[in-house]
């Protein structure tokens, strides 16, 4: 594995534009684009409404549907937004195991901003000179990290294109098992 330059998230947005500001700042890497999903989903765990543009904006066209409720005009697909509330409902922390300094025993707390996520990549991982990569986001929920395919745009944005393994579940939350710390999202 190759070590790739963390990404520094100096804190969570609280509107669509914020983040795509944020956005377009961060995802000029690939690691960076996958950092953006990563927030995406701290987004929707807080705010369904927000996490929801916030997840069109983050990933590539190709993954979205037309539609309200997201960004533009445009949504995530239903099976992927599925896989999100099924698995959120389960483990409302589970994004927060990809920032730096959350761990099972402290139930996955967040630290204080900024907030900071590694990132790897190995042989396979691809060329980012052709517009295509995958990235794994090291995760204190799992002994492995997990992989993330990344797109870069039309306008140099890297953007998730395969991101589902970041919403695979995680190891308990042992603070209190039955307990979540954030409010779990409701089913569409």
């Amino acid at each position: 594995m190759t070590v790739l330059d963390p990404v520094s998230i100096p804190n969570l947005p609280s509107t669509v534009e914020e983040f795509v500001t944020m956005r377009d700042q961060v995802a000029t890497t690939p690691q960076g684009g996958a950092a953006m999903i990563v927030v995406a989903l701290l987004a929707y765990t807080q705010d369904e409404t927000l996490g929801m543009q916030c997840l069109a904006a983050a990933v590539s066209a190709e993954r979205l549907a037309e539609g309200g409720g997201g960004y533009q005009g445009s949504r995530l697909r239903r099976s992927n937004l599925q896989l999100i509330q099924n698995q959120l409902a389960e483990q409302p922390y589970l994004p927060h195991a990809y920032i730096q300094g959350t761990r099972p025993e402290n139930g996955y707390a967040l630290p204080e901003p900024p907030y900071v996520l590694e990132f790897s990549a190995n042989r396979h991982s691809g060329d980012p000179a052709e517009g295509r990569f995958k990235v794994f986001v090291a995760c204190s929920g799992a002994a492995t990290p997990r992989p993330v395919t990344v797109r870069r745009n039309a306008l140099g944005i890297w953007q998730a294109h395969e991101w589902s393994s970041l919403v695979v579940g995680v190891q308990q939350n042992s603070v209190d098992p039955n307990s979540a710390p954030i409010k779990a999202p409701t089913r569409i």
